[in-house]
């Protein structure tokens, strides 16, 4: 038996790169999809992808900025398909920006997204996944992941509002651990530098301010992975498999750093 079968997944930011890569991990592990993301497009696609593997799937567009449009979200689940088994709050953005450039509208976008956005839909799903029964006998209600980093376990030179916004997602993630528990699992997972559109927006933004060849951050930080190649999205949906399946039933509070061995902890 496939191992999310006829669950229901939620993932934000999945219309590209790793959240659209959760999503279809999901959908070929037997759950229904609900795709959200800025661009209508996207979410499209990922999801009517998601419907040729058999599965269904939904797709919408969400401003997570605004907490009446994630509450809105999780209704509009909750009303299609009975119930939100899985949360993926995976969408974010980012800025490069050493401190003396970083100016207030650079941090307060970053924040309100990555941070703001973030809260308030784990908030919402919570209280879903709250009022319903669990998903399996002796199984919680339900299940948030939240898209941390591996810049939020440090300072990141460069990247200073965004390694505080992934900072506060780890420490959200435990809060919100310590207040669900035993009801829900909350985890993060922690990327390092990933082929993705927001790993090649990194590299541009940098490599203009330090007037860099285009290539060389990303190269950069390649050279100093231990697993010496840089990272996929498909190596970070086997640590989503595993944190929405019953696997993790007894695992909370945590986060994981798939990065290659850059963070070791």
């Amino acid at each position: 038996m496939k191992k999310l079968q006829g669950q229901v997944a939620l993932i934000t930011g999945g219309g590209r790169g790793i959240g659209a890569a959760i999503a279809m991990h999901y959908a070929r592990e037997g759950a229904k999809v609900v795709v959200v993301d800025l661009n209508e497009a996207n979410a499209n696609n990922v999801a009517e992808q998601a419907r040729a593997l058999g599965t269904e799937a939904d797709a919408f567009v969400v401003d997570i900025r605004e907490p009446a449009q994630s509450a809105a979200m999780v209704e509009r689940v909750a009303k299609r398909f009975g119930r939100l088994d899985l949360l993926v709050n995976n969408a974010g953005v980012i800025r490069v920006r050493s401190l003396l450039n970083t100016m207030p509208d650079d941090w307060d976008f970053i924040q309100s997204v990555n941070t703001r956005g973030l809260f308030f839909a784990l908030q919402a799903g919570a209280k879903q996944m709250l009022q319903q029964t669990p998903i399996a006998e002796g199984r919680p209600r339900g299940k948030i992941i939240n898209m941390a980093s591996i810049a939020g376990r440090g300072g990141r030179a460069m990247l200073g509002a965004y390694a505080a916004s992934k900072c506060a997602v780890i420490n959200i993630t435990q809060t919100a651990a310590q207040e669900f528990a035993p009801h829900l699992t909350v985890n993060s997972i922690c990327p390092g530098p990933v082929d993705t559109d927001m790993w090649k927006q990194i590299d541009q933004e940098w490599s203009e301010q330090e007037n860099r060849p285009l290539g060389s951050v990303w190269q950069e930080r390649i050279r100093n992975i231990p697993m010496k190649r840089g990272e996929t999205t498909d190596d970070l949906t086997g640590m989503a498999l595993f944190l929405a399946s019953a696997d993790s039933d007894y695992v909370t509070g945590q986060s994981y750093n798939v990065d290659g061995g850059i963070v070791m902890s």
